[in-house]
């Protein structure tokens, strides 16, 4: 049976295919639709990183970096919920989705970016303090948000039953707002290298009030555009994504990897440049803050959703996954302990990410 109901992007051709979906509604089109959506919400979420950079340089550290890593996020969740409501019933969207943004910016970005800093430099410091803040979060919550739910009892599998899911919630956005406002007042020194500090206050200095003020408001005006047009446009990429891997036969898992690029290939251009200055500070607090805010604001955004529209969220990672988010944070956390970058540190992250890649494959 072929339906057709009038959308924002056109006449959308919506069909039930028992054999591709499971019973579920998918949506398709013409043949270069997809591929249409898919880059213009790429083409957004550059618009949106380019002006979040530049709000970020018109502020003090963190706070600039805090524009980025919540631009970020708000795509992906965007994405990740516009994927459950229009895609077929696949409970594990959202957690395929936060693993992949781990993956890649912890074992991916982390990378390459400690791979081309020492090609460039040998060594280059950064502030431990700052690293070591973000990895004790990122451990904490992603062992209640991602791994508890697969230990449970109360519900089988990766589910997790409604009362634990409000904690769950409730404890992620708890910390990570705790975070922030330690991170954006007492804190703050935590967060800056002292010759990144330098350069941000003669940059500051440097601009004139006036300027910086309207700078900042055009700024924010293009950031807000271009999220709300990913936003837009996510309704129309659940379904078309969704069709498009299911008429392939490939694992659902790819849909997470998908929405892992659109977040986050403007940050990690922009981390690997900071990285190519020899600013590794910066390229430390915009991925680890990245991956922070994936798991702290994301996690209570997609239960909430789950709540509204009655529909089970498995967050619970598999065994393999596991053990390779623990290895993953095991590594960081050796790797930042003497507070120097190098090139070895990267080869060893991106043999992890080669790994996760096969991981999907196998």
């Amino acid at each position: 049976m072929v339906i057709l109901q009038p959308s924002w992007v056109g006449l959308e051709v919506i069909e039930a295919s028992a054999a591709a979906t499971g019973g579920h509604t998918t949506t398709s089109g013409p043949w270069f639709l997809f591929p249409l959506i898919l880059l213009t919400i790429l083409l957004c979420a550059f618009r949106a990183s380019r002006h979040a950079e530049r709000f970020a340089h018109l502020l003090r550290e963190p706070f600039g970096v805090l524009i980025l890593t919540l631009s970020a996020v708000t795509i992906e969740v965007a994405l990740v919920i516009g994927v459950m409501l229009t895609g077929p019933q696949q409970d594990d969207v959202a957690r395929n989705a936060m693993f992949a943004v781990l993956m890649m910016i912890m074992n991916g970005l982390v990378g390459i970016a400690l791979v081309a800093g020492g090609l460039r430099k040998r060594e280059q410091t950064f502030n431990v303090q700052s690293t070591n803040a973000f990895l004790a979060l990122i451990t904490g919550i992603s062992f209640i948000g991602l791994v508890m739910p697969r230990l449970t009892v109360s519900r089988p599998g990766g589910y997790m039953t409604e009362q634990m899911e409000l904690f769950v919630a409730g404890a992620s956005l708890g910390v990570y707002f705790a975070f922030l406002v330690l991170q954006s007042s007492s804190h703050t020194q935590m967060f800056t290298h002292r010759a990144d500090g330098d350069e941000m206050t003669a940059t500051v200095e440097a601009t004139d009030r006036s300027s910086k003020s309207g700078a900042i408001w055009n700024a924010v005006g293009w950031l807000v555009a271009a999220l709300l047009g990913v936003v837009l446009l996510s309704h129309s990429l659940g379904g078309l994504l969704s069709t498009f891997f299911a008429r392939r036969y490939l694992p659902g898992a790819f849909e997470g990897v998908v929405i892992a690029l659109l977040v986050l290939l403007p940050e990690g251009i922009a981390a690997v440049r900071a990285a190519l200055r020899s600013n590794v500070q910066r390229t430390v607090n915009i991925l680890h803050g990245s991956a922070l805010s994936t798991i702290g604001l994301t996690i209570p955004a997609i239960l909430a959703v789950s709540l509204v529209i009655k529909r089970p969220v498995e967050l619970g990672l598999s065994s393999p996954e596991i053990g390779l988010l623990a290895a993953t944070i095991i590594l960081s956390m050796l790797n930042v302990s003497l507070g120097k970058s190098n090139l070895m540190q990267g080869i060893t992250h991106l043999m992890l990410f080669a790994m996760w890649i096969a991981l999907l494959l196998d």
